[in-house]
């Protein structure tokens, strides 16, 4: 009984952890709206400097809503089962490839890639590339690279940044939804998108294509997440 009622607060304090940190989420980009929606109403377009700052802070904000909305959507259809996956053959070379290219990144490095054919659904698989590479952008000025490897039956897929790196009391929760590693990990930069959320996306489509993700780090040396991702 007592296990009953343990899981049950559990679940209830987990669910009101969630709430917190949706509301906190959001509360930011609509401080931010409302804050320059006061000061158009204020100055009007008598000033272009201020009008044209207003305009440019509000499109980010609304933009990073909708990001935090459409994650949440994702992850609420993924917690109960109807967030369906289409598997066929991918060639993950050209796959990563047309990704790269598509994101279109001054500080992503690459070689070149092997021929690699797996089993997945591959743009679910764009958007696990997408959260990794945003993470490890996100806590580095340097270049990142992108490896990929194979080995067998196996292909290994490495992002490898030179940032701040993660702090070893952080590394288990890493891929905790809105837990984001500030403490340890001071951000490069002052983007406002980053909410806690690509991780835990893409460890549920890893999990879905029975790839695993390794993850070494240094503080000060950077970090490597590493995909070892089974071939046919």
């Amino acid at each position: 009984m007592q296990l009953g009622i343990d899981a049950v607060s559990e679940n209830f304090l987990r669910q009101q952890r969630f709430v917190n940190d949706v509301s906190h989420e959001l509360r930011t980009p609509l401080t931010i709206i409302r804050g320059y929606v006061d000061l158009l109403e204020s100055y009007g377009t008598s000033d272009p400097e201020i009008f044209k700052e207003a305009v440019t802070s509000i499109k980010t904000s609304a933009q990073n809503m909708q990001n935090l909305v459409e994650s949440l959507l994702f992850l609420a259809r993924a917690d109960q089962g109807r967030q369906p996956l289409t598997k066929v053959p991918v060639d993950l070379d050209e796959l990563l490839k047309k990704f790269v290219e598509a994101y279109n990144s001054p500080r992503v490095k690459v070689s070149k890639f092997p021929p690699c054919k797996i089993l997945a659904d591959g743009e679910f698989l764009k958007k696990m590339f997408a959260a990794f590479l945003d993470n490890a952008l996100y806590y580095s000025t340097d270049a990142v690279k992108i490896e990929l490897t194979t080995s067998g039956d196996v292909a290994t897929l490495k992002f490898i940044d030179k940032g701040i790196g993660i702090d070893k009391e952080d590394m288990g929760k890493i891929f905790d939804r809105f837990y984001r590693t500030d403490k340890a990990r001071t951000k490069i930069d002052d983007r406002e998108n980053a909410v806690g959320l690509g991780l835990p996306i893409a460890k549920w489509i890893a999990d879905r294509h029975d790839i695993k993700i390794s993850v070494k780090s240094k503080l000060g040396e950077g970090s490597t997440f590493t995909l070892t991702i089974p071939t046919i």
